[in-house]
């Protein structure tokens, strides 16, 4: 996940540079220099990108977590913000779901990657990197998104599912569908098959956002 990545795919979905110049609150020169891979020298350029996407700006500059993964307090602390109330959610690996999971309320102390700030409302919401390519072109490799565990699953919704064998290593990122009254999970990426949701396997959570417009 990088800056010029993020402006090319805005771009290439119908944003003029100048109407993303517009909402980020820059110059259309600055989008111009960032595509030919001279970035921002400005702390502020780089806030003002990380609050379009909606992406933690040390998060955003560094192309990965700010913090190498630790121990981290959770908080209901929101801080006021251009977006409204802002908060901190822990960024986990696929395999530290449970700790988000299996309890009914967050736990005062978890083990993650960082925490990143976001408007994304939901006690038990937490954000997960994607971790491969099944899901373009709607997911790519490496970006984040949010899952709010208290949230069913319906058939269009995005999910995130336990393997078969409850393994968190194993956990899916897929689109819930049904097909004369069977769950499947269908990835978007024709190269990969539809699969069975078994009677074993748990629903973990919904997607509440992925990029910057969900």
């Amino acid at each position: 996940m990088h800056l010029k990545g993020l402006v090319h795919r805005e771009l290439g979905e119908g944003v003029t540079a100048e109407e993303m110049a517009s909402a980020v609150g820059v110059s259309a020169r600055t989008i111009t220099d960032i595509l030919a891979d001279e970035l921002p020298q400005e702390a502020a350029i780089w806030e003002q990108f990380a609050q379009y996407f909606h992406i933690d700006a040390d998060f955003l500059r560094s192309g990965g977590p700010p913090h190498s993964e630790g121990l981290f307090e959770l908080s209901e602390r929101t801080n006021s913000s251009p977006l409204g109330q802002m908060r901190k959610v822990p960024l986990l690996r696929w395999d530290q779901i449970d700790q988000m999971v299996r309890r009914e309320e967050p736990p005062r102390l978890i083990q993650a990657e960082t925490l990143l700030e976001t408007d994304v409302p939901g006690k038990r919401t937490f954000a997960l990197q994607v971790r491969d390519d099944s899901m373009q072109p709607l997911f790519n490799e490496g970006e984040v998104i949010f899952v709010n565990p208290d949230l069913s699953g319906e058939p269009g919704h995005y999910v995130v599912v336990e393997s078969e064998d409850g393994s968190p290593e194993g956990a899916l990122l897929r689109q819930l569908k049904d097909i004369d009254g069977q769950a499947i999970l269908h990835p978007l990426n024709r190269r990969y098959s539809d699969l069975l949701l078994t009677k074993q396997q748990r629903i973990r959570g919904r997607i509440v956002r992925m990029r910057k417009n969900l």
